[in-house]
């Protein structure tokens, strides 16, 4: 079969195809030729298998040797022998049959001995197979507590279509932002998934995926370019740096749907966070925020509770902090990269009126 990994089965005629399949299912090149010939001309003898073929007989003999001995072909005797294949249908039946029972012992064995290392939570994992890196990174929605930032084509996007909507149902806020679809495509998107409530369109991009700030996944998204790997990212540094990258490309994105969700909001992208909350402070809402961080100058783990004077969120410049009125003053709170603020969080909670 060749050094080939899942997913990556190659287009091409359909007498490619059939002879990948027979391939896939433990034939030699020659036998899947062999064993194609004989459905195509019905049965022939050795010689006339040779001739058609061009091959040795020698060659030819073995392979017929193997095939049958493996129930592709049926034997006649006489002089010379004649030989013919069985029907297609049959053959790939039993096949799926005994994968099936092979493949839910063999896979429930496998999940029995595989055990995660707690110590190698944080890092950067590569992936050097495209489906399967999308793949992966399609799971990491099934583990999103409070927030998910999705980027990709309109094919990736139907791929994790399940997934989203499972993670709307447990109260994720997602953002999806797709592109090289247009308007045509938007609305395919729309009717297979009408429960998005945030979705945007852009010119270009990769395939992203960020959940809760902690994890994310990327893969670029064309196949023609000779770097194909995909990069399974558990870095907050290197998702702040992809998150930072998806509210550039999101702020200048064409409109598709925004539906507000219900307040309070709850989310980890401190930047999603005040792009949100600045909509509704120019309608003159009064709104309080909650922030689990730390202090930016010792380092101590900290907790927020004030009004929310102003959501600075300048994209070009690099601000981007609410200004929160607490008991004890005015307080800046970024996240991650904060520098000039006194505050970085990790996880903000906006309600709706003031604290009194």
């Amino acid at each position: 079969m060749g050094e080939r990994g899942p997913g990556t089965l190659d287009a091409g005629s359909p007498r490619d195809v059939a002879v990948q399949l027979l391939k896939f299912l433990g034939l030699t090149g020659l036998e899947a030729e062999l064993y194609l010939l004989l459905l195509e001309k019905g049965p022939m003898s050795a010689p006339e298998i040779s001739d058609h073929l061009v091959k040795h007989r020698p060659q030819i003999h073995v392979a017929l040797t193997r095939l049958s001995s493996k129930g592709y072909i049926e034997e006649l005797g006489g002089r010379p022998k004649k030989y013919r294949a069985v029907d297609p249908q049959l053959l790939l039946n039993i096949f799926l049959k005994d994968f099936d029972v092979l493949a839910k012992k063999a896979l429930a064995y496998m999940q029995s001995i595989s055990r995660p290392s707690p110590e190698e939570k944080y890092g950067v994992w590569i992936i050097r197979e495209p489906e399967v890196a999308k793949n992966r990174m399609a799971e990491l929605l099934d583990t999103a507590t409070t927030d998910a930032l999705i980027m990709g084509d309109i094919k990736f996007i139907h791929l994790l279509s399940e997934k989203i909507e499972n993670a709307i149902n447990r109260g994720v806020r997602v953002y999806v932002l797709s592109y090289s679809l247009g308007e045509r495509g938007a609305k395919f998107i729309l009717e297979d998934m009408p429960f998005l409530k945030k979705l945007r369109v852009a010119v270009s991009g990769d395939l992203v995926i960020v959940v809760d700030s902690e994890r994310g996944g990327v893969l670029k998204a064309r196949p023609t370019l000779p770097t194909r790997h995909g990069y399974l990212i558990e870095e907050r540094t290197l998702t702040d740096y992809l998150s930072h990258d998806f509210m550039n490309r999101w702020v200048n994105a064409k409109v598709i749907v925004d539906e507000d969700y219900e307040l309070p909001w709850r989310f980890t992208f401190h930047r999603m966070a005040l792009y949100e909350t600045k909509k509704l402070l120019l309608e003159n809402r009064k709104l309080r925020l909650k922030v689990k961080g730390y202090e930016i100058d010792t380092g101590a783990r900290v907790e927020i509770d004030g009004n929310i004077i102003d959501a600075v969120l300048d994209v070009p410049a690099g601000f981007a902090h609410f200004k929160v009125e607490t008991d004890s003053g005015i307080v800046r709170v970024g996240g991650l990269d904060a520098i000039v603020e006194e505050v970085a969080g990790e996880f903000f909670e906006i309600y709706e009126g003031s604290k009194q």
